[in-house]
């Protein structure tokens, strides 16, 4: 493909979809890292896979291997607002010129590549060579990297031996390209194991195909499920074993879900075999920062990039721990929600309509070509949420916004959920609202 005059790497980077659909084997992928100088290779890799909590394990490894001083590189996905948060060292987003040089280098190779028959990179394998590229040029001394939408099959799982491979909670999703039920979803995620290498991951119904895999692969396996938590001044607090000793963590998020996930991140590195002490490991714990999984952006408002039916049940289940735990009841509950088509909004609406049960629900359209369509929303909505909720149509999400922000009162408590394309739209309009305030002030 030619670059048009006086594109940007980002423009360039947005075209890729329209003309690279494709993905590549594996195979292939590694004969592309090789015209690369297999960057992969400069470095010991943490690979972790799922349906959910994938970014939470991710922030959570990084932030620990960064407080015992180990220079790590984190591929993750999607990012909110710049393209350059997939690409985190130290857990901070790498430098724009890293970025352009990273790119550059790759749209080389893919140029000499396509000269020599091959095809184009997709999306995904692009900006996974490019991660590569940038934590060799940044000489990290680990990297954790998070699978795209599956596992066996992802560009990632090029990767040739991790010191251990992360299995996050599984559930149904990407059902056109996965599977349909939990087991096969299950057999995609359980592709990262490699022969020999460890694998944690979280128990649950698909714990007996991981069990399986891993088996079949001579690859110790340590299941993480169940961890025992309290709530308390809007963190997790939880003790897991670590070097045969338990230690207490305080996990910064107002979410459930996140104890099986810091106990995953605390398994794993355990098994990296990396020089982390537990003083590291609690003090990592304690400090990570991973936005939009029940971050609280604004006071009383609440972002989580809930997008399928088990992420809406985990995302439901912090939402009433937080209503039931303030201080004053008195206030009101508003939903911000959107929705991409493939999901099964029908099922999420019913499960917010039995659980949260909002006052006030504001629908609003993602500025995407995966987005639900407002009337059609609309109408489920008001089929699954009662008589109880009052329903506000707007447009988008910056309405949608404003609108939350000119009728909530200080007492009231606001969730947005539904999709990680709406959180993104959400922090960039705060980000926005945010500059304005300041610049008037």
């Amino acid at each position: 493909m030619m670059r048009r005059n006086g594109e940007s790497p980002e423009e360039y980077l947005d075209r890729i979809p329209s003309f690279a659909r494709e993905k590549s084997s594996l195979e292939t992928i590694r004969k592309f890292l090789s015209g690369l100088s297999n960057p992969d290779r400069c470095f010991p890799v943490i690979h972790v896979a799922g349906t959910n909590g994938k970014g939470s394990v991710c922030a959570m490894i990084t932030s620990c291997l960064r407080e015992a001083g180990i220079l790590t590189g984190t591929f993750i996905s999607p990012h909110l607002v710049d393209i350059r948060e997939r690409f985190l060292v130290n857990g901070e987003m790498v430098e724009k010129d890293a970025f352009d040089r990273a790119f550059e280098t790759v749209f080389e190779a893919s140029v000499r590549w396509q000269e020599r028959g091959g095809v184009h990179p997709t999306y995904f394998e692009f900006l996974f060579y490019m991660a590569m590229v940038l934590f060799r040029e940044a000489g990290v001394s680990a990297a954790v990297l998070e699978t795209g939408m599956g596992g066996r099959f992802d560009v990632t799982n090029a990767v040739e031996k991790p010191i251990v491979s992360v299995i996050t909670s599984i559930s149904i999703d990407h059902t056109a390209f996965l599977g349909k039920t939990v087991e096969e979803i299950a057999w995609h995620k359980a592709g990262i194991i490699k022969r020999g290498c460890p694998v944690v991951y979280d128990g649950g119904c698909a714990k007996q195909v991981i069990e399986n895999t891993a088996t079949s692969m001579e690859s110790p396996a340590e299941e993480v499920s169940e961890v025992p938590f309290t709530f308390r001044d809007g963190a997790i607090r939880i003790s897991v074993p670590f070097d045969g000793e338990p230690i207490d963590l305080t996990v910064p998020f107002a979410a459930p879900y996140q104890a099986e996930n810091a106990a995953l991140a605390v398994r794993a590195l355990e098994r990296s075999g990396l020089p982390v002490t537990a003083e590291q490991i609690r003090e990592g714990i304690k400090k990570t920062i991973w936005p939009a999984r029940m971050e609280q952006i604004l006071p009383g408002i609440y972002l989580d990039g809930a997008h399928n039916e088990d992420g809406i049940r985990e995302f439901l289940k912090a939402a009433c721990m937080i209503c039931e735990n303030r201080r004053d009841r008195a206030g009101r509950v508003w939903l911000i929600f959107a929705v991409a088509a493939d999901k099964d909004y029908r099922e999420m609406l019913s499960e917010i309509g039995e659980t949260l049960k909002p006052d006030f629900c504001i629908l609003t359209r993602m500025d995407s070509y995966r987005a639900l369509s407002l009337p059609e929303l609309h109408r489920t909505a008001e089929e699954m949420l009662g008589n109880g909720t009052e329903i506000k149509c707007l447009e988008t999400t910056a309405e949608a916004v404003r609108r939350l922000l000119s009728e909530k009162r200080e007492k009231d408590l606001a969730f947005i959920a539904g999709s990680l394309y709406l959180a993104g739209e959400v922090k960039a309009v705060v980000a926005e609202m945010t500059a304005g305030k300041d610049k008037h002030d």
